[in-house]
Formats: C-alpha cells, sequence, structure tokens
C-alpha cells in the first residue's frame, strides 16, 4: 500500500481527503490529521485516534503546509555562479558533484573530503537506512554533525556505562512518583532524547497523582512554572550538585547498591569519588544551599519511583560528559534504573541497537583524534568545534571540499565567524538543502530535496527513546513532482557515483527505504522473523493502522540489552574519573597569575572582565532556524531573539527593559534587545540560538524581517568538554552593558 486515503466523513465533497502521519518537524511524534483538496492543504490537526500524543500538536505541525508552499523553497538542484544561482539538471549536478569530489580527494587524499549532518536528517528513516553507504564510499575520518554541538555527551555516557552508543534511557513519565530535571524545558523542547507526544498532559499527571516534579536551572522555565518545586543553579556546576547529592545518599546509606550489585559494578570508586565532595563544599558554587541538596538527596531516593532527566544544558557545557555521567549514577545508584516509574529502556519495532550492538557497532570512543587539534572521534565522528581547524590549517590531510546534509554550521557552531571563513576558503562545497541559507550560500552546488510532505516518514530514531513503545508509519500527503528526489534517493545517486564497487553499487541501487525498513521489522522484537506462519508484526500491517500500534509500556531488560565485556553496568568509568581532575582545578584550584594565555572561567569572573555566564535557550515556535521561515511561526507575538537578564544586573549596569545592550566574549561581540526578568538567575544572561539571518545572499524572506542575532557570534570553538570535544555553549563567560556604553575598554573579539 502506497498510500492510505481516508474519505472524510463529515463532507459531501468526495475530493477531500484525510491523511495521518507522524510530524516531521520534532521528537514527540505527534499524529496530525492532513486535509487535502485539489492538491491544497486545507487543514493540520492533531489526530485524536493517534494513542501517543492524543491529539496533540505543537505549532511547528503547522508550518508543514509553509514548508510545502515555500516560494523560497527550491525545486532543482542550482549552481552558485559568481553572485548567481543558475538552474541545473539533476544528472548534471550529481555528475559534477561526484567530479569534483573525487578530483580533490585523488589530488590530495581521501581525507580531504568531509562531510557535515544537520538535526533534521535524524528525522528522515529514508536518510538513516541510506547514510552510511555514503559514508564509507567517500573514504574519509572528517565526519560531523550536530551531535556534538547537541547530545554527544549523553551518548559517550551510554556507551561507557551501558555499552552501546544509541543505549539511552529514558524517564517512564506514565508511572513515576518523582521527576527530577536538571537543564530542560521539556514544555518548550517537547520532550528532547525523550519522545513523548503531549508532554504538558503528561506532566500533570504527575502531580494528579500525588507525585512531584524538581526543576534545577539556571532559568525559571515554562517547565520550572509547572513544577512542584525550581532551584536556581549557577551555570555549569551541575556535576558539583550531582555529586553532592550522590554524597548525601552514600552516607545516609539511602543507596540501594545491595540491589544493584548484581548490575553494576564500580559502586566503590563512585562512593569514594563523591566522599569528597559534601554539600557544604559545593553550596557557594552552585547556588543552592547545603540544606537543599541533602532534601534534594533524600527526596530523590525516598520517592517510590524517580527519574533524573537532563538535557541540553547539561550536556551543552564545560562538564557535560561528567554530568550524564552522573545524572544516570544517580538513578542507578538508587534503583531508580530499568524498573517502573524509572528511567528505562525503549522497545521499538526496528531495534537498531540489538542489529548493530550484536556486530560490535555500539560504539567507540578515540580511535583516532582530529588533526589539528588532537579532539577525539566519537564512533567515526570529529567534532563540529574541529570543522574550521581543520578546513583552515594548512598542510596533509587539510579538508579542502565539504558535503553538508541539512545542516547550518555557519549559525549552529560556535565561533560562526570562524566557521563562515573556513566555508568561503573551500575549494568545493555541497549542500543537500533545499534552502539557500547562512551555510548553503557558501555551496558551489545546492541538491534540494522533496518536501516533508511528499515522503513517507518512519521515526527511525525517534522510537528507540519513546517514553512507551509504539510505531506508526506516514505514507506521502503529496506525489513527488516528475524530476524531483527524495533525500536518499540523492545520497544513493552520490554513493552509486562515488562507490567503487559494483556489488555495493547494486546494493545500494536496487534496495527502498521501505524495503529495508520491512526487512528490519520482520528481524526486530516484535517481528515476523521470515517465517510466514508466526504472527508478528509488518510494515505492511503497520500501513493498515494509520493512527500507529500501541506496543505497550517500557518493561525492564537488563542485564540482557547490556553490551558492555561484563554484561554490567560501569558505575565508574576510567574516562570520567580522570576528568574529575578537571572539575577540581576549575572549581577548587587556586586563581591562576593572569598571562597572555587565556585564563579558565573562574578567574575570568573573579577579575571581573567577564563577569556574567551565557546560557541558551529554546522556543517553542522558533525551534530552530530551520522554523524561522514561516509566517504561522514567525508573524505572531513579540521579537524572540532577545536577552533575558535579571533586574539586580539590569540596575548595576544602569540597563532598563527593551534597551540595547551589548554583549562581549572573547571571540566576539553582538548587540541585542534585553527583557528584564525575576526569572532568570542573577548573574547569568539568556540568548536564544538559531538566529541571525541578517547575512547577504541568503534566500529566506520571513527569516530575514525577523533577523535577530547569531549566539554562536560569541561562543568559543576553543571551549569544550574534553572528554568528548561537544562545545560549551552554556556557561560562557560574558561581559554585558548598554551598547553605547564601553568605557570598560573591552575590544569586540572580531
Amino acid at each position: 500500500m502506497k498510500t492510505k486515503d481516508l474519505q472524510d466523513k463529515n463532507s459531501n465533497h468526495s475530493k477531500i481527503k484525510t491523511y495521518y502521519r507522524p510530524c516531521t518537524l520534532g521528537e514527540s511524534m505527534c499524529g496530525l490529521e492532513i486535509k487535502v483538496q485539489h492538491g491544497k492543504i486545507l487543514s493540520i490537526i492533531g489526530d485524536k485516534e493517534d494513542f501517543f500524543s492524543q491529539g496533540h500538536m505543537c505549532p511547528k505541525a503547522m508550518a508543514l503546509k509553509e514548508i510545502h508552499e515555500d516560494p523560497d523553497r527550491l525545486r532543482h538542484p542550482v549552481k552558485r555562479v559568481g553572485n548567481r544561482w543558475e538552474p541545473m539538471g539533476w544528472k548534471e549536478a550529481l555528475d559534477e558533484t561526484t567530479e569534483r569530489i573525487s578530483g580533490i580527494q585523488k589530488k590530495y587524499g581521501n581525507n580531504a573530503a568531509a562531510v557535515y549532518m544537520g538535526t533534521p536528517t535524524a528525522f528522515n528513516y529514508g536518510f538513516l537506512l541510506y547514510m552510511l553507504p555514503l559514508i564509507k564510499a567517500l573514504h574519509t575520518k572528517n565526519r560531523f554533525s550536530t551531535t556534538s554541538v547537541d547530545q554527544l555527551p549523553l551518548m559517550v555516557s551510554a556507551y561507557l556505562m551501558f555499552g552501546h552508543q544509541a543505549l539511552l534511557p529514558v524517564p517512564d513519565l506514565d508511572r513515576t512518583d518523582f521527576f527530577f530535571i536538571i537543564g530542560s524545558n521539556p514544555l518548550v523542547s517537547m520532550g528532547s532524547m525523550m519522545s513523548a507526544g503531549n508532554i504538558r498532559k503528561k506532566l500533570k499527571s504527575v502531580l494528579h497523582r500525588g507525585g512531584k516534579i524538581v526543576v534545577v536551572d539556571p532559568r525559571r522555565t515554562r517547565t520550572a512554572q509547572l513544577a512542584s518545586r525550581h532551584h536556581f543553579i549557577r551555570p555549569g556546576t551541575d556535576a558539583l550538585l550531582l555529586l553532592a547529592m550522590i554524597n548525601t545518599i552514600f552516607e545516609e546509606n539511602r543507596d540501594a547498591m545491595d540491589r544493584m550489585k548484581v548490575l553494576c559494578n564500580g559502586d566503590n570508586i563512585l562512593r569514594n569519588i563523591a566522599g569528597r565532595y559534601p554539600p557544604e563544599r559545593v553550596e557557594g558554587l552552585t547556588g543552592i544551599t547545603a540544606d537543599e541538596i541533602r532534601q534534594l538527596a533524600r527526596d530523590f531516593s525516598g520517592a517510590p519511583s524517580a527519574a533524573c532527566y537532563g538535557r541540553m544544558g547539561t550536556s551543552g557545557q564545560e562538564f557535560g560528559t561528567i554530568t550524564s555521567w552522573l545524572i544516570y549514577a544517580l538513578n542507578i545508584i538508587t534503583a531508580n534504573i530499568d524498573r517502573p516509574g524509572s528511567l528505562m529502556f525503549s522497545r521499538p519495532a526496528v531495534d537498531l541497537v540489538d542489529f548493530t550492538g550484536k556486530t560490535g557497532q555500539g560504539g567507540h570512543l578515540a580511535r583516532w583524534h582530529s588533526r589539528v587539534r588532537g579532539l577525539p572521534e566519537f564512533s567515526g565522528e570529529l567534532p563540529a568545534v574541529a570543522l574550521a581547524d581543520e578546513i583552515l590549517t594548512q598542510g596533509d590531510g587539510q579538508v579542502r571540499t565539504l558535503l553538508t546534509m541539512a545542516g547550518n554550521p555557519a549559525l549552529s557552531s560556535p565561533n560562526s565567524a570562524r566557521t563562515e571563513k573556513a566555508l568561503k576558503s573551500l575549494d568545493f562545497m555541497v549542500s543537500m538543502d533545499f534552502y539557500i541559507n547562512e551555510t548553503t550560500r557558501h555551496a558551489d552546488i545546492i541538491l534540494p530535496p522533496v518536501s516533508h510532505l511528499e515522503s513517507s516518514q518512519y521515526h527511525l530514531a525517534c522510537l528507540g527513546l519513546a517514553v512507551r513503545n509504539t510505531v506508526k508509519y506516514g505514507a506521502p500527503v503529496f506525489r513527488k513532482k516528475k524530476g524531483a528526489m527524495a533525500d536518499w534517493e540523492i545520497v544513493r545517486e552520490l554513493t552509486c557515483r562515488l562507490e567503487k564497487s559494483p556489488f555495493k553499487q547494486a546494493m545500494a541501487r536496487f534496495t527502498s527505504p521501505d524495503l529495508l525498513l520491512g526487512l528490519l521489522m520482520r528481524l526486530g522484537p516484535y517481528g515476523a522473523k521470515f517465517n510466514p506462519l508466526r504472527r508478528g508484526l509488518t510494515l505492511g500491517k503497520i500501513k493498515k493502522m494509520p493512527h500507529g500500534i500501541d506496543l505497550g509500556p517500557l518493561e525492564s531488560c537488563l542485564p540482557g540489552r547490556l553490551y558492555t565485556p561484563d554484561k554490567k553496568i560501569q558505575l565508574a568509568p576510567e574516562q570520567m574519573v580522570g576528568d574529575l581532575k578537571r572539575l577540581e582545578e576549575k572549581f577548587f584550584a587556586a586563581p591562576k597569575i593572569k598571562t597572555g594565555i587565556k585564563t579558565n572561567i573562574k578567574s575570568e569572573i573573579k577579575d571581573n572582565k567577564y563577569d556574567m555566564l551565557l546560557i541558551g535557550r529554546r522556543q517553542l515556535r522558533a525551534m530552530n532556524w530551520w522554523t524561522h521561515n514561516y509566517p504561522v511561526l514567525m508573524m505572531k507575538g513579540k521579537t524572540r531573539c532577545i536577552a533575558l537578564m535579571n533586574p539586580l544586573d539590569a540596575k548595576k549596569r544602569n540597563i532598563k527593559a527593551n534597551d540595547i545592550i551589548s554583549v562581549d566574549s572573547s571571540v566576539g561581540r553582538l548587540e541585542i534587545p534585553v527583557e528584564l526578568t525575576e526569572n532568570i538567575m542573577p548573574g547569568v544572561i539568556s540568548i536564544p540560538h538559531g538566529w541571525g539571518h541578517s547575512r547577504p545572499g541568503t534566500r529566506l524572506s520571513v527569516a530575514q524581517q525577523h533577523a535577530g542575532v547569531c549566539v554562536n557570534d560569541i561562543t568559543d570553538h576553543e571551549s569544550i568538554d574534553a572528554v568528548c570535544g561537544m562545545a560549551a555553549l552554556n556557561g560562557v563567560p560574558v561581559k554585558v552593558c548598554l551598547s553605547n556604553d564601553l568605557s570598560e575598554g573591552i575590544q569586540p573579539g572580531r
């Protein structure tokens, strides 16, 4: 069955057709009901019969119509000729792309090519299924993605503790009694690295059944306002808080290691480490009192069930991997892992963890390092902060050609000026994208895929992070135009042209996403295993269920699902334990004497040069740059690219509401209007990410009307999490003043 057209029962117009499919613009996988007549979308609403999202739909889904109809969206390949873009045929574009890449690799070596993948690729099963053959066909070590400006510490921690980078536990929200959220705002993110569907209803249900929600965040977010309790915390000190909580749990014998010993090793090492961090030692640094820390530990360990969850605020900082490790450790030592109401593991119909884990592809860390800065690879990818270095630094292995796929590193990577300088210097650049944006404007060729509604949809990645096991497939709403190509077809064609093996060329040429998906489904935990007499889940059965299939609540699966050599959770991975020395030096070592070398954040704050800490934030209608070109999201409400600042900090600087302020860091300066609010901790300023659409040469007409500023103009590419190379996008030291008040004499970083 290629499509599923359900006639609207409430309409006499036979030409009105109704389609049901999951949203493609986020992790929450909301079920949508889309009505179409004469090739035009009449409405998009939440599917009330979708058991997972129960009729909920966030504002982003309304943009699907505008994405499909957007006049700015490219519908055929284009080539940059001077300052002009000229149309190309597909064969010409694909042939020239592969000839240029192959020519550069032949002259300079395979590593002269690099690839960068953006966030939208994770929501597209066709791309995910065809990506790996293309990467292998390029034969390059220079592979980058938004993983290392988003969730890399979570994946590294999962690999080191559970044995697989994608074995990521999620909160069992439907049954938990105590939901402890650190550095996340799920009411706005709709559940990041936690596919929940109707997250507001799930959070309210926790409270309605007598449970508690506690949020720790430098900002009183929308989630914090709903919660039972909120604590401000100084950015970047989450690891100290968690160590002190673990200290309290061990000291007061509130741990459950007598029960967990069979599943874990390393608890004695963790106990000894935590012993060095009593709450009194960290309270002045975190901003949370010792009594409050102890009460948090007691409440968490004493709840019938509890789940601690952290996201961008804990991942995107200098100690993101340590913090992610300690979040998992807090859950584990209190037996809040792999049981109802705790952190649990999803079991999707297509179990990529199982397939890759059995073949030893669960992850690897630091098998090689980047050429320039020696940053570690993780599962074949280098940190995004290394991309500009690899392009700009001459010598053997210098990157000279780049393929970007649905990514915008010009906005999403730290020190964006350096990134743009690198993109401009490339010998050849090709982008798979349907917009001329801040990154693709530097490309030589752009290869645009069809719109979301012209492709089928299956959430291959997000279903592995669902808080309840589910499965759903969405057929295309519109048939793609003649000559148009889906992203997986573009990837397949590039692979066939770059791949030298005839067998691998044939494997790519004579398969399809649904063929591969159906095969993986049959081999999965609910599948028919090729036996026609056995009942099991097949792709055909799923296609007949337009509202999805409920596969049941999360179930216990340990130790069978672990991929560590000894089939035990590693509570004290040596990489984490070793990095604690850096944590000690940062927060407890005596301030270093200032030299010409850049000092650490602590000493910079102390000498008052950079006297505030910058954090990012998510916005529901403006989640990422790729939602900024749609009137339904951008034309309503107040200006969204605005800084948030506490009135106490503003008063010290003679700043008033709506003033234009200057925010300076070690690498740059930006100017932005400010909103004063007590919902942000004193000493902290927040600027949303994804903005900065004033770059010349872009073709995003709506976004340019609401350009805003790019926060990555002032984030530092040298400030990273040393364990994995994740960019430290939160806790950035900055100086803030009125835009015309530069009496301190600080000069812009660029």
